[in-house]
């Protein structure tokens, strides 16, 4: 509990001398706290500086990754007909192209009812298309409608769609339409029909166009896609063709006989210049980064955070050094940034000519990807050794920068319990202070006291001796 004194009988301000006093003596952790701010600001900076130096790992990592270096384009000069797309393996060339008619798909229809609501009768339909497995359907008497029936069959996941279609002319149909189109792949329909005759016209059997033959009437024939590639007349089941080109996806759109186009696949560099792209820029936000954290202003005298720091300055000048270094075995024309067309200015910064770079890597793709991508233990590519060498810094417990952080926090600790030892003695010093100021008082008020008797003592001496000779 803080005693309080007030000068009341020195007429001293004891209590801003008590302050002045005890400010001087906080003074030591002033100096700590301002200790502390600076490791906290440190800390800070860490923190960002990791953030920027992981935006640039990723970028150097994806620049190290070798697939989609080299990929390919492929164009249709006739889109309307048909789309195209190539993969990573393709060749390229360029081919003739005739798409004389689509695949298409069975379609069928039963006999013609009066309305979609229609009973028609209950039992067991049996659908396959193609070769494909069978799948039997049951129509229970909840389904026995044709709408009833459709909605059993697509619940069945068959490999036909089924429908309820009315003409508007009072004939309503059930349709099946075939999922897969091809020649192949045609739609066969049998049944078990509960009234025990399956071609009688009546239950599930009136189905049929013709019950005796037990077919429904086809509406669109199945048929494959028909095309002329290089001269050469092929066919597939399929409107979207995988296995036609290397690595190449045709999608037909329409048939257009007797009109043949152009189809090209050619290689497409703009994975690598995208890479190549988002590795100067990252890089250069590193530059920056460092710039401002390690920075001194002479005429703010203010200075960065990290200035004078070991960690990052070695970080930094190991970063500038590995722009010059060299892949063993890749060949010498291309064996370097700077021959590649990523150029150092004067202010550490990178840059990019993305046409020198398309160029060597159009000429000496193997040889490029190997300068960046190279897994050799020792003898890693260039963007590997960037990504590595970050990797050391940037692990989460056991990185450099990790445990630099670990250590002004342990600083701080150290700096908080100091301050703790501090305070306690400080409190007990304000505690002393206070009772030798309350004992001054107490020892002026009793002076004061004491004077004031003598005062009186004296006073009545005099007045006593004032009236002995005053009587002579």
């Amino acid at each position: 509990m803080t005693i309080s004194i007030g000068g009341l009988v020195s007429g001293l301000d004891t209590e801003s001398m008590v302050k002045q006093l005890m400010d001087l003596e906080r003074r030591p952790i002033s100096l700590l706290q301002a200790k502390e701010a600076g490791y906290q600001s440190k800390i800070s900076a860490l923190g960002s500086l990791k953030g920027v130096l992981s935006t640039f790992q990723s970028a150097a990592a994806s620049l190290g990754d070798a697939s989609g270096y080299v990929s390919f384009k492929a164009t249709s000069d006739n889109t309307n007909v048909l789309t195209v797309s190539a993969g990573d393996a393709a060749i390229a060339g360029k081919y003739q192209i005739e798409v004389a008619s689509l695949a298409t798909a069975q379609q069928v229809r039963s006999a013609s009812f009066g309305a979609s609501d229609t009973d028609i009768g209950t039992g067991t339909l049996s659908i396959q298309v193609g070769s494909g497995t069978a799948v039997d359907v049951t129509i229970d008497s909840e389904h026995q409608t044709l709408s009833g029936i459709a909605q059993a069959i697509n619940e069945a996941e068959t490999d036909v769609s089924a429908a309820v279609v009315d003409d508007g002319n009072g004939n309503v149909y059930l349709t099946l339409a075939s999922t897969e189109s091809g020649a192949a792949n045609t739609i066969s329909l049998t049944m078990v029909d509960d009234d025990a005759d399956n071609n009688d016209a009546l239950g599930l059997s009136s189905l049929y166009t013709d019950p005796v033959a037990q077919t429904l009437t086809q509406t669109q024939a199945a048929s494959n896609a028909q095309l002329t590639v290089n001269g050469i007349a092929v066919e597939r089941e399929g409107n979207t063709i995988t296995d036609l080109i290397d690595d190449v996806t045709l999608t037909l759109k329409d048939a257009d006989p007797g009109n043949p186009f152009e189809l090209n696949v050619v290689q497409n560099f703009s994975t690598i210049t995208s890479k190549a792209g988002n590795f100067v820029k990252q890089y250069n936000a590193m530059v920056d980064a460092f710039d401002s954290l390690q920075k001194y202003d002479p005429e703010t005298k203010s200075a960065g955070a990290l200035i004078g720091d070991s960690t990052t300055r070695q970080l930094r000048s190991r970063l500038q050094g590995m722009l010059y270094e060299r892949v063993n075995g890749v060949a010498d024309e291309v064996n370097g940034l700077s021959r590649l067309g990523l150029a150092v200015d004067r202010y550490g910064k990178l840059s990019l000519d993305s046409e020198k770079l398309t160029t060597a890597i159009e000429e000496n793709s193997a040889e490029v990807i190997s300068f960046f991508t190279n897994e050799e233990v020792g003898n890693e590519g260039i963007a590997l050794r960037f990504d590595n060498l970050l990797d050391d810094y940037l692990k989460s417990t056991t990185g450099l920068l990790a445990t630099k952080e670990d250590g002004f926090q342990s600083s701080i600790k150290d700096i908080g319990k100091q301050v703790e030892r501090i305070e306690f003695r400080l409190e007990k010093r304000e505690e002393n202070l206070r009772q030798q100021f309350l004992n001054l008082e107490a020892l002026l008020s009793n002076l004061q006291a004491t004077q004031g008797a003598l005062d009186q003592q004296l006073e009545s001496l005099a007045n006593l001796s004032s009236s002995i000779y005053g009587k002579k």
